[in-house]
Formats: structure tokens, C-alpha cells, sequence
């Protein structure tokens, strides 16, 4: 009798301990699923063919500004699962003397992560929607009168400001951190 009690406890003990495994919940947690997709942007050196605007020493060249607020591509909600690594979309803007986004266009260029065959698309279609509706203070050539001798050509009594076209070259980088996707913009 007591070697069943013995062996009846056993059994007891045993189904308690796996009882007891059943309830116990994973010790893995998983991953949080990303949220948003934020995105940033960085000028680039233009591309060796571009033309370059040759200034005479009375004369000078004020970059565009961009007007805030500015607009960042969204990332591509679809593809946040992905946990992809950090891709890049660089692009040429045109932008016109009246500070309009004329153009934008992807330009290949080797500093430029990719995203895999097949979901680079993604990313562009947004990168060039957000770029057209940019809006910036025109870029503009100062000519100050032939005989200035100064520094400052634009602050020259006399001094006539011409609004330019310009390309400018961007990167626009979309990552995920911390399972979080972030979208830059770099000044």
C-alpha cells in the first residue's frame, strides 16, 4: 500500500510539474510592430556634368532657401514589416527662378542604398511627390557695378539681384530604428 501511495504521489507531483510547464508563457517577447515611417533629406555634390555658373569678381551667388514648412515623403506603409535596411532615393530638383519645383528625377549615384529589387519603386513615387510641392526663396545672382571693389557683391550700392534656375541634388533616406522607421532631412 504504501508503494502505491508512493507511486500515486508521483503521478500527482508529475502531472502538477507539467500542469505548471502548460501555464507558464514564453519567455520570447516579440517584436513591436513599427508604427510610422519618418524620412530625411540631404543635399548631394551635383553629378561631374552639370554646368557650373562662372561669376565674374563684382558678381555673386545666393543659393535657394527652402520655405518651411517642408513636406517629407511618407514611408511606405506596406513595407514597414519589411525591416528594411536604410534606403536611399537621390534625386536632381529643378528649381525655377520663381522658386517652383520645375523637375525631379532619380539619379543613380553610388553613395545611394537601394532598396531590393523590386520595392526601390515604392520609396521614389512618394521621395518625387513630397520634392514637387517644396517651394523655395529663388536662387539669385548679384552683379554689382563693374568698378566694386568690396567683398559683398549683393550688399553693393547699385547692386542688381537676378532670380535664377538651379539643380540641385538631394538624398532622401528612409530607416527603421528601434523597429521604428525614420524618414531624415539633413541641412
Amino acid at each position: 500500500m504504501n508503494t502505491m501511495r508512493a507511486s500515486g504521489r508521483g503521478v500527482l507531483l508529475t502531472a502538477a510539474a507539467l500542469l505548471a510547464a502548460c501555464a507558464t508563457p514564453p519567455t520570447v517577447e516579440p517584436l513591436p510592430a513599427p508604427r510610422h515611417g519618418d524620412v530625411g533629406a540631404s543635399l548631394r555634390a551635383p553629378s561631374s556634368d552639370t554646368p557650373r555658373m562662372a561669376l565674374a569678381r563684382h558678381e555673386r551667388f545666393v543659393y535657394p532657401t527652402l520655405e518651411a514648412p517642408v513636406a517629407m515623403p511618407p514611408y511606405p506603409a506596406a513595407l514597414l514589416p519589411e525591416r528594411l535596411a536604410p534606403v536611399d532615393v537621390c534625386v536632381d530638383v529643378v528649381v525655377g527662378a520663381d522658386g517652383d519645383v520645375g523637375a525631379v528625377t532619380e539619379r543613380e549615384d553610388a553613395d545611394c542604398a537601394r532598396a531590393p529589387d523590386g520595392l526601390h519603386a515604392a520609396f521614389v513615387e512618394p521621395t518625387h511627390d513630397a520634392i514637387r510641392a517644396w517651394r523655395y526663396m529663388p536662387a539669385l545672382r548679384c552683379t554689382a557695378p563693374l568698378e566694386y571693389a568690396g567683398d559683398d557683391p549683393c550688399s553693393a550700392d547699385g547692386v542688381v539681384e537676378t532670380a535664377v534656375p538651379v539643380r540641385l541634388s538631394y538624398a532622401i533616406r528612409f530607416s527603421q530604428r528601434d523597429g521604428t522607421p525614420q524618414v531624415e532631412r539633413g541641412d
